[in-house]
Order: structure tokens, then sequence, then C-alpha cells
């Protein structure tokens, strides 16, 4: 007899060899106290260094977990879609490698999730988050994140902190309809929600920020920007009826 999964917990990864032996040993101790079945999904972006072997190597591993690898690295959207693909629990979620959100703040998510809102995001940017970021980081997610309510007509106050939690029926419409695969992936998933008719709500969290972070702002909020424009392109074009 199969289990019922309460939580699909994806975790993409892509040169994650120094994060990823800590962040799994905190997500089993977590979710070993937990009374509900779980699977834990990680989801490797044709990584080049010895992330995949670092995961099998972990004595203390999660139980459930399962390991999506792409030979190639075709960007963190294309991981967490893959990954959404597989997974079979009544809520899905994803977080960082680098658990830049510590796995114990989905403690502020679990009382909530039986409720009638379909998709819950992490926020760095309301009252009761705590925030550690750098200022001309976080001036520029800021100016990133009002461009993306302007011109998607959304309306969250974060888009990109790596922490949400979909019901099952909501991600896998939503990650079936995603097109990119860049960092805008997050722009398009609120995006997307919307256009569905999806409810989405924010919760605070502590936000801590990683050295390791693999983003870079200036490049990578240029590239956002052109992607946010590729986002409404899609739309007007019906890509995603």
């Amino acid at each position: 007899m199969v289990e019922n999964i309460f939580l699909s917990l994806i975790i993409p990864t892509y040169n994650e060899e120094t994060n990823i032996s800590d962040t799994l040993a905190d997500v089993s101790g977590y979710l070993a106290d937990k009374n509900f079945n779980y699977e834990v999904i990680v989801s490797d972006d044709g990584s080049k260094d010895a992330t995949i072997k670092v995961v099998e190597g972990i004595k203390e591993k999660p139980r459930n977990l399962k390991i999506i690898r792409s030979e190639k690295n075709r960007g963190k959207g294309h991981a967490l879609r893959s990954a959404v693909d597989a997974a079979v629990g009544e809520h899905i979620m994803f977080m960082d490698a680098d658990s830049a959100v510590s796995i114990s703040e989905l403690d502020k998510f679990i009382p909530i999730l039986t409720d009638n809102t379909d998709i819950y995001i992490a926020s760095r940017r309301i009252p009761g988050a705590k925030l550690s970021m750098p200022a001309n980081r976080n001036m520029l997610g800021k100016i990133y994140i009002c461009l993306a309510n302007i011109l998607l007509g959304i309306n969250v106050n974060d888009i990109n902190c790596g922490f949400k939690v979909f019901k099952r029926e909501a991600a896998k419409k939503v990650f079936s309809r995603q097109i990119m695969n860049d960092w805008s992936f997050d722009a398009e998933l609120i995006f997307l929600s919307t256009k569905y008719g999806y409810k989405i709500g924010e919760v605070p969290i502590e936000w801590v920020y990683k050295d390791t972070s693999k983003v870079r702002p200036l490049r990578d909020g240029i590239k956002s920007f052109i992607s946010l424009l590729k986002i409404r392109a899609n739309d007007l074009r019906g890509k995603y009826d």
C-alpha cells in the first residue's frame, strides 16, 4: 500500500557540493520530528562538481530521498519543473540548497497549509520578516519587484525568495505551463498563479545572505528584466492559454 505523502520538498542544485550536505542534514533532522509523511527530491541541474556524489554519500539521508539529474545545465526553472512533475505530495514546496531560508521556517507554514490559500510564498519584505542583505542588492531587489508587479500585473511584496509551498493541483498546473528556466521563473510562477486564479499568501521569514549565492545582482537583474518582457510577450502570444 502506497502511503499518502503530505509534503514533497524539492531542493534544486547546481554545483552545491559545499552546501548540500549541511542542508540535507538540517532537513532530515527537522522532518524526522514531524507527524506527517514526506518525500525529499534533490533535482540537480547538471552540476559539474561533486554535488551528486555528496548527496549519495550522506549517511543520515532524509527518508524517502529521490534524486533527479539533468545531464545538461538548463536552469533552475527546468530543474524545478522536472521535480514537480515527479512529486506526489499533497503540498509541493521548494527551498534553496544554501538554506538562506532555514527549513525550520516551515513551522510558520504548516498550520495554514490546509486553508483555502493555494500558494504560500516566503517574504523578506513584509512586517515580521528579518532580512540580512547588502544594501545595493536590497535596492535592486526592490526595483525588480516593482517592475515585475507593473509589467506582469501581479501584486506581491517578494518574488525571488526561494521558499514557496503549493497545493499539489496548483503546482502541477502552474509548473506544467512554465516556460522560463532562468532566474525569472519565480516571477513567471507568480504571474501564472495569478492568471489561473490561484490564491497567493505571503509569510514573513528570516532570510540570511550567503556569500556562496550564484546570483550577481546587476548582471542577473538586467537579464531578469529582459525576461519579464519575454513573459509578457509569451502571454500576449497565447503561450500560457
